[in-house]
C-alpha cells in the first residue's frame, strides 16, 4: 500500500506539464522523431530524417513508439517514458526499503528523490537517462541481495545490467564497474557466483545481443562507427559540439541540481562505504560520477544514474539521525541491519519545527542555485543563438505540416545555414531537406543534424513544394521561382514554391 501511495506521490510531481512545452533541441527532438519514424518504417533499424539512425540502442525508442502508437504522436507521449520510468523508479527504491529497512527511510528516499531538481528535469524531458538508472536501480538491488548472501541476487543484476545497456549502450558501464570493486573490496570467493551468476549471463546476452548482432550483420563498418565511433570514443576523448567543461563540472552541476541533500553527499556516501549492505550504492554513484568527469564531453544529464543511489544514502542516513533523535513515526517495526528502538523522544512541536526549517531551507537553496540550474540546462549549449527553434516549430505545429498536399520533403532555407534542424523534422513530420541559394562551400564539414544543404535550383521544379524559410530571404529568391505563403510568424514564412518554367 505505502509503495503505491509513492509512485501515486510521484506520478502528482511528474505528470503534470509533462507536454506543456515544444520539445528541445538536440536529444529531445531527434529521439522523438527517431520513434516517431518507426510507425511507418522499421522497429528493428531506426532512423531519423528518413536516414538509417544506430547512435543509440532501441529499448526507449521503442517504448516511445508504442505511445505514439497508442495515443497519437505530442510532446506529453514523448516524454511519458521518462516520465514513468521516473515514477517505477520512485515506487522501486520506496519498495525496497521499506522492506529491507523501515518506512521512515523509504518514505526519506521518495522525498528526497522528488525534491532533487536534477532527477525531476530528466524525467520531465524526453531522454534515456532515466530508463537508464531504472535500469542500473534493478542491478543494484539484485548486487545488494548478493552483498546479503542472496545469490539469486545475481538475476535482477544482469536484467538490470541488460535494460541499461539496451537504453543507452555504453553509457551502462557503471554498473559493471560496481560490481567488480564490490567484489574487490568485499573479498568475494567463487562461491559467490555459481548458478545464478551463469543463468542471469544467460538471461543478459539473451536480451541485448540480438539486435546488436543483427545490426552488425546488416549495417557492417556503418553500425559500428556511429555506435561506437562518435558517440563512445569521440566524447570519451575530446570535448566535441561545443561543450567546453572543465574537471570541475559535475561539482557544479551536483551543488545546482541537488540543493540543500548536496551538503550530506559526502558524509551518506563515507557511511554507505563502511557498510557492507550499501557498499555497492556508495561505489555506484562514486563511479557514476568518476566516470563521467573523465569523458571529456560533459553533460548535466549524464551523472543522473547517481541520484538514485545518493537518494538511498542518503535518506539511510537521515532516517538513522531522526531515529537517534527520537523521530520515527512508523515505529520501530521493520527496522533492519541492526538499529534498535529511539530513546530519545521529540516532541510534535520539535518534529513540525525541524520540519518547518527543512522546507524553507530547500526553497531558499532552490532560488540560489536557480539560474545557474537554468544555464545547465539550456539549449544553448554549442554557442549562443544557434539552436533557437521555438518559432519555426510553433508554426509547423500550427500550420499541420503533415497535411500538406505537397509531396516530398520540406525544404528549409536559412539565413544562417548552420543550424540545428533537430525539433523541425519532429513538428514538420516529414522529412527536411536544407537548401541553399548561393554554391555550397566544401569547407564546411557535413553535418546532419546542423549542416547538410543543397542547391535550390536542384530541387524546385514545376511540381510545388513546401519550404519554410526566414522572411528576411523571400526578397532573395531567384526571379525565375514562384513563392506563395501559407503561413507565416514574426520571421519564418511558410507557404509553397515552384519554378516557372517561362
Amino acid at each position: 500500500m505505502t509503495t503505491a501511495l509513492a509512485a501515486l506521490l510521484a506520478a502528482l510531481v511528474l505528470l503534470p506539464l509533462l507536454g506543456h512545452k515544444l520539445l528541445a533541441e538536440w536529444d529531445e527532438g531527434i529521439y522523438a522523431e527517431v520513434s516517431r519514424e518507426m510507425l511507418s518504417g522499421s522497429w528493428l533499424a531506426p532512423h531519423w530524417n528518413g536516414q538509417v539512425w544506430l547512435e543509440k540502442p532501441p529499448l526507449m525508442l521503442w517504448i516511445t513508439a508504442i505511445f505514439f502508437k497508442l495515443f497519437g504522436v505530442s510532446e506529453f507521449w514523448a516524454r511519458a517514458g521518462s516520465a514513468f520510468s521516473g515514477i517505477g523508479l520512485v515506487a522501486l527504491l520506496h519498495g525496497w526499503l521499506a522492506r529491507t529497512r523501515d518506512l521512515l527511510t523509504a518514505w526519506l528516499s521518495t522525498i528526497i528523490l522528488l525534491a532533487t531538481l536534477g532527477f525531476l528535469h530528466v524525467c520531465h524531458v524526453g531522454e534515456m537517462d532515466v530508463l537508464l538508472s531504472l535500469g542500473a536501480c534493478i542491478a543494484l538491488i539484485g548486487l545488494s541481495g548478493v552483498e546479503s548472501g542472496r545469490r539469486g541476487g545475481w538475476y535482477l543484476f544482469w536484467i538490470g545490467f541488460a535494460i541499461a545497456v539496451m537504453t543507452k549502450g555504453a553509457a551502462a558501464v557503471s554498473i559493471p564497474i560496481t560490481a567488480v570493486l564490490v567484489a574487490i573490496v568485499q573479498r568475494w570467493k567463487l562461491r559467490e557466483f555459481g548458478v545464478a551468476f551463469a543463468g542471469g549471463l544467460l538471461i543478459f546476452l539473451a536480451l541485448v545481443l540480438p539486435w546488436h548482432l543483427v545490426m552488425y550483420r546488416r549495417f557492417g563498418s556503418e553500425f559500428v562507427a556511429q555506435y561506437l565511433g562518435l558517440h563512445v570514443f569521440a566524447r570519451a576523448t575530446q570535448q566535441i559540439e561545443g561543450h567546453r567543461t572543465q574537471w570541475w563540472y559535475y561539482g557544479v552541476v551536483l551543488l545546482a541540481s541537488a540543493p540543500p541533500f548536496v551538503l550530506l553527499y559526502p558524509v551518506a556516501v563515507y557511511r554507505g562505504v563502511r557498510r557492507s549492505q550499501l557498499q555497492c550504492w556508495a561505489i555506484f554513484a562514486v563511479v557514476t560520477i568518476c566516470f563521467f568527469t573523465l569523458i571529456q564531453t560533459r553533460l548535466p544529464h549524464y551523472i543522473a544514474p547517481a541520484y538514485p543511489a545518493l537518494a538511498v544514502l542518503t535518506a539511510v542516513y537521515v532516517a538513522d539521525w531522526l531515529r537517534n533523535h527520537g523521530f520515527n513515526p512508523f515505529g520501530t517495526v521493520g527496522v533492519a541491519w541492526g538499529f534498535g528502538p529511539t530513546n530519545r523522544p521529540m516532541k510534535g512541536k520539535g518534529a513540525l519545527a525541524l520540519g518547518l526549517a527543512t522546507a524553507a531551507f530547500w526553497a531558499l537553496s532552490i532560488l540560489a542555485t536557480h539560474s545557474t540550474l537554468k544555464s545547465l540546462h539550456s539549449a544553448d549549449l554549442a554557442g549562443p543563438g544557434l539552436l533557437d527553434n521555438k518559432e519555426a516549430d510553433t508554426l509547423l505545429r500550427q500550420a499541420g505540416v503533415e497535411q500538406a498536399p505537397t509531396g516530398g520533403p520540406l525544404l528549409l532555407l536559412r539565413e544562417r545555414p548552420v543550424q540545428s534542424i533537430a525539433t523541425i523534422v519532429f513538428y514538420a513530420r516529414r522529412p527536411v531537406e536544407q537548401v541553399q541559394l548561393v554554391p555550397i562551400s566544401s569547407a564546411r564539414p557535413i553535418d546532419r543534424y546542423m549542416f547538410d544543404p543543397k542547391p535550390l535550383n536542384d530541387l524546385v521544379g514545376s511540381e510545388p513544394r513546401l519550404i519554410l524559410l526566414d522572411k528576411s530571404l523571400v526578397a532573395q529568391l531567384p526571379y525565375n521561382f514562384l513563392f506563395a505563403p501559407v503561413l507565416s510568424s514574426t520571421t519564418e514564412e511558410l507557404g509553397s514554391i515552384v519554378r516557372m518554367t517561362k
